[in-house]
C-alpha cells in the first residue's frame, strides 16, 4: 500500500501497512537527486515505531529532506531482514534484531549503516517478594521472551558482566516485553525484562536499579539500521537523506519541545491511549538521550557487538569492520542535519 498523504490522512491511517511519502522539492540540489529512486523502509508494527512513523510525518523531515520513502511493516523478529535481503526492502532504520551480525556472516548482503536508539531501553521488573538484586533472581522464573531472541540475550550479557550465575535463573518465553511485564503483574513469573514504557505502571512491581541496561550495558547499541549492499551501491544518496530525516526527528524528540507532538502521534497509534507509558517513554528520552542526530556508529561499537555475540554463542568468529558495516551514508547525513 501506498499513500501520498497530509498529516490529518496519516494520523487517521497509521498502523495500515505502508505509507508513502514523496519528495517535496524544498531542499537543496543534492537533497533533491536522493528522491530519484525510492527508499523501501521496512520495519517491525509496533507502537514505538507507529509512533516514530507518525512524528516523521507531522514534523515533514521527509519532505525537508526530498525524500521519496515507503515505509512497510513486516511481523516477525526476522522480517525486516528478510525482505532486505531478499531485495524487497532496501533498508531498516529502526531493528532490536539480535541475529544482523550472524546473518551477514552466514552470506546475508547487508550492512549495518547506524544506528536507532542507541541506548537500550530495558530494565528488570520483579514482584516484591524479596527481590532487589541480579542475584536474587537465581532460583526464580523470569519472563524474557524467545529463547537466543533479544531479551534473552540482552538477560544473559547483563548477568555475564554483572557475575550473576545464569544457569540458576529460569527463563520462559512469554511473547514480546510488553506480555512478560503483564505475565509478571499475573503472577505467572518472578520478574521480567521489560521496556521502559511500564516505569510508570501502577501494578506493585519493583525495579531492580541495577538492571537498568541504558547504564548496565553502557556499550551495547540496542537498535542497529541495516540495509541491503544493493541500496548502498544503488541508492547511495537516497540512504543519506533518509538517514539525514531520521537524525532531525531524533534530535527533535529529545527536545522538550517534542511534548506535545510526541503524545499527540502516540494517541493516533496506540488504539487505547496509555498517558502514564507515554510520559515513561518520553521522560526517558528526555533525561537519558538514547538517540542522536550523529546516527553513525564507531568500530568499538561494532567490535563490542561481536564480541558480545561471540561469548553468547550465536555468533562463531569477529569479520572485520568493513565486511559488516558501512558508515558512509550515516556520516554523510550527519553534515546535512548539523
Amino acid at each position: 500500500m501506498t499513500h501520498h498523504h497530509s498529516r490529518r490522512r496519516f494520523l487517521r491511517s497509521a498502523g495500515l501497512l505502508g505509507l508513502s511519502v514523496a519528495a517535496s522539492g524544498l531542499c537543496a540540489p543534492y537533497i533533491a537527486r536522493a528522491a530519484a529512486g525510492q527508499i523501501r523502509i521496512v520495519s517491525n508494527p509496533g507502537l514505538e515505531n507507529a509512533t516514530l512513523n507518525a512524528l516523521m510525518d507531522e514534523m515533514g523531515y521527509f519532505r525537508q529532506f526530498g525524500v521519496d520513502a515507503r515505509i512497510v511493516e513486516i511481523p516477525g523478529a526476522t522480517g525486516p531482514f528478510d525482505a532486505i535481503a531478499d531485495g524487497a526492502a532496501d533498508v531498516c532504520m529502526v531493528s532490536g534484531y539480535n541475529m544482523v551480525l550472524t546473518r551477514i556472516a552466514q552470506g546475508a548482503r547487508v550492512k549495518i549503516v547506524g544506528a536507532g536508539m542507541k541506548k537500550c531501553a530495558l530494565t528488570v521488573f520483579a514482584r516484591p517478594e524479596g527481590m532487589k538484586t541480579l542475584d536474587d533472581l537465581q532460583g526464580r522464573t523470569v519472563a524474557v521472551g524467545p529463547a537466543h531472541g533479544l531479551l534473552h540475550t540482552l538477560m544473559l550479557q547483563l548477568m555475564k558482566e554483572k557475575g550473576v550465575d545464569a544457569s540458576k535463573v529460569k527463563f520462559v518465553d512469554k511473547g514480546s516485553n510488553d506480555q512478560c511485564h503483564d505475565a509478571v503483574a499475573r503472577g505467572e513469573a518472578d520478574a521480567c525484562c521489560a521496556s521502559v514504557s511500564h516505569l510508570n505502571d501502577q501494578d506493585g512491581l519493583t525495579v531492580i536499579r541495577e538492571a537498568d541496561m541504558w547504564q548496565a550495558l553502557p556499550h551495547c547499541i540496542f537498535q542497529t539500521a541495516y540495509a541491503s549492499d544493493s541500496a548502498l551501491a544503488g541508492k547511495h544518496e537516497g540512504l543519506v537523506a533518509v538517514m539525514a530525516a531520521y537524525g532531525a526527528l531524533y534530535e527533535y524528540l529529545m527536545s522538550p519541545a517534542s511534548r506535545d507532538a510526541f503524545f499527540d502521534a502516540r494517541r493516533h497509534a496506540q488504539k487505547k491511549f496509555d498517558a502514564a507509558s507515554a510520559d515513561a517513554t518520553w521522560t526517558f528520552n528526555q533525561a537519558q538521550r538514547p538517540y542522536s542526530r550523529d546516527l553513525s556508529l564507531a568500530r568499538g561499537d561494532i567490535d563490542y557487538l561481536q564480541n558480545m555475540y561471540i561469548g553468547l554463542g550465536s555468533l562463531g568468529q569477529k569479520q572485520s569492520f568493513d565486511a559488516v558495516a558501512d558508515m558512509s551514508a550515516a556520516k554523510a547525513a550527519a553534515k546535512l542535519v548539523s
